[in-house]
Order: structure tokens, then sequence, then C-alpha cells
């Protein structure tokens, strides 16, 4: 029987986990790692979850309309883009602040989903970076002078952020593993993902582990990255280190339902992306690349042999080849330890 769907809406999640299992073969790996590949979302990445289900639930709430309410958010890049194409979906005008360094590609998506990118001067995006993650409050404030009937959709303190994963990407995982995942790796950017699937693995099986990316302080200059060359990690940042919880660390993010923290350098993403591609065929971003390159490094431990490892994967490489993300460097990837 046939199915034609109504909108691009009816399509988030239900993303696919791969095993990876040539990757397993070439590098002799204990453990088995299966990602879940969230860029088959309709528009490109994870964050295709939280904004679908912050702007119905606004709705269901009664706080929005699309004839009258324009959606609001400072992000870089990969919500504003998920947001760009619900709120064109959906009949709603959307205005976007960007943070530095984002990719082209990603700028050039959301101008062709006609988003109202907004001139924020560095003066104000500075604040974030000296204030932490408080000052994005600051920046939403900026944007929402002289527009009529804003709604911030505040991605960093939003629960609905939280709920989207618990209600879809945590049961996804559970179902499609049989319940047998072991280890889950992500990343925090928002808070969102890392928070609301564990949240729900832990309810299923408080002895699933979770373990959190984050990318290595040698390679990262507040808010520049070093990395190599003009590449960079996009997504994720440090929310915990010797003293505890950094002052970037997002209110969705939950440090009671993290086991472990792993620090990753850019030289290990890159081949971890690298090694995806020409193995599996799935060419990932960076931040996904991460994540990954945590998961290859748990799967050498003989503690973890035949243990099921999953890491989130928010998007695919094409969003970067401005930055040269698909290019291998040997004299970089050589002095990587797998």
């Amino acid at each position: 029987m046939g199915k034609i769907y109504n909108s691009i809406t009816e399509l988030v999640g239900h993303t696919p986990i791969v095993e990876f299992k040539r990757l397993e073969e070439k590098l002799g790996l204990k453990g088995r790692i299966a990602g879940k590949l969230e860029y088959f979302n309709p528009a490109g990445s994870h964050k295709d979850r939280i904004a679908l289900e912050i702007i119905e639930a606004a709705e269901r709430r009664g706080e929005i309309s699309p004839d009258k309410t324009t959606l609001v958010e400072f992000t870089s890049g990969n919500t504003g883009i998920a947001l760009a194409a619900f709120a064109a979906a959906k009949g709603y005008k959307f205005k976007i602040g960007l943070q530095n360094g984002v990719s082209q590609e990603r700028l050039k998506l959301l101008e062709a989903y006609q988003a109202d990118i907004a001139d924020v001067p560095q003066e104000v995006i500075a604040g974030v970076f000296e204030k932490g993650i408080e000052a994005f409050a600051d920046v939403i404030k900026y944007m929402e002078e002289g527009v009529e009937n804003p709604f911030s959709t505040r991605q960093l303190d939003n629960p609905d952020n939280i709920n989207a994963h618990y209600k879809f990407t945590g049961p996804e995982i559970w179902e499609d593993t049989d319940g047998k995942v072991d280890i889950f790796v992500g990343g925090v950017g928002t808070g969102g993902s890392t928070h609301g699937v564990s949240k729900y693995l832990k309810e299923q099986n408080p002895n699933v582990k979770v373990v959190i990316t984050q990318p290595d302080p040698n390679d990262v200059v507040n808010p520049i990255v070093k990395g190599v060359e003009d590449g960079g990690f996009h997504g994720i940042h440090q929310v915990h280190n010797d003293e505890g919880i950094t002052p970037m660390a997002p209110t969705n993010f939950s440090d009671e339902l993290t086991d472990e923290y792993k620090f990753i350098t850019y030289a290990e993403t890159l081949r971890a992306i690298h090694l995806l591609a020409k193995y599996e065929g799935i060419f990932v971003g960076a931040s996904a690349g991460a994540s990954l390159a945590v998961a290859i490094k748990l799967a050498q431990q003989e503690e973890n042999a035949g243990k099921l490892i999953v890491p989130l994967l928010p998007d695919n490489g094409e969003r970067y080849l401005s930055e040269d993300l698909q290019r291998v460097r040997p004299e970089v990837e050589e002095k990587v330890g797998f």
C-alpha cells in the first residue's frame, strides 16, 4: 500500500543504527560499535528532533501559532537549520543569530530556507564566552528587539529539548539494540541529547554506562579552535574539568547521568572520520567523529570485549567540506593510536 506524507515533520526520528563491522575487523577492536546515524533526519541532524518537539510542545500549550509568532534562536548551525526547515514547513517566521565559526555549508542552508539571519554585533556575541552559557540570554534579548510576538526556542535550557531525546532517541536505541546497549557515547552542545538519552537508557538498565566526549583543551583556545589547520569541533564543548562543571555547561545537561568524561584531540577526530568513510562508506561531521573516536578507544580496551558501544553521530560531513574535513593528513593521523 502506498504512503504519501503530509509534511517533513512526519519524517523525524527512527534513524538507523549501523554496526561498523568492517571497522571493527580492520582495527581489531574488542568491543562492538554501532553508530546512531542522525543525518537520516529530514533536515540532516539530530537537532531535527528538538526543533520539532520545541515547536509542537509550545503549540500544544497554546504559546505560539504560525499567524502571529516569530521563532528566535542563537545557534552555531544545526539547531538553526532544523528550526528554519520546520518553521518553513509549518508557516512560521524564524530569526536566527549565528555564533562565530559557522561553516559555509550551514550558512547557505539557512539562506536556502530563507531564515532571517540577524546581524548580532561581535561585542554581544563575545559576552557568551566571557560570562558563560547564561550570557546566551543576553543575545536572545538583543535579537528580540523590534520583533513582533517573538518566541525564543531557548535550546540550552528548554526542557522540551531533553524530552525530544527522552521520548524518542533513547527508546529507539533501546529497541533497535534489543536492550543490549552497554555504553552510550555522546557530546554536549545544548546537553539535551545526552541528558534525554541517558535518562531513558538508565531507567531501563542502570548499568548502561554513559561517556561524554569533550574536545582536548590543547586543541581549543576559547573560543577559537586550533585543531588542525582551520578545522574545528562543531557542536560540542568542554563541560567538565578538574574543578568540576564548567561555565559552558548548559542547563539541559545532567552531570548526575554521566559516568565518565573523555577528552579527544582533533587529530583523533579526523582519523575516526576518515576510517569510517574508508571502511563503512559513511562520512560524518566533526562532533560525530569525536564521539566515534571515543567509541573506538573504548572498544580497544579488554574490559569492553564483546560490549555494544553506541555513539550518537549528529550529522554528516557534507556540511563541513569547505573546511577540508574530508582530506586525509598522514602526517597527523600516523600519530593517532588507532
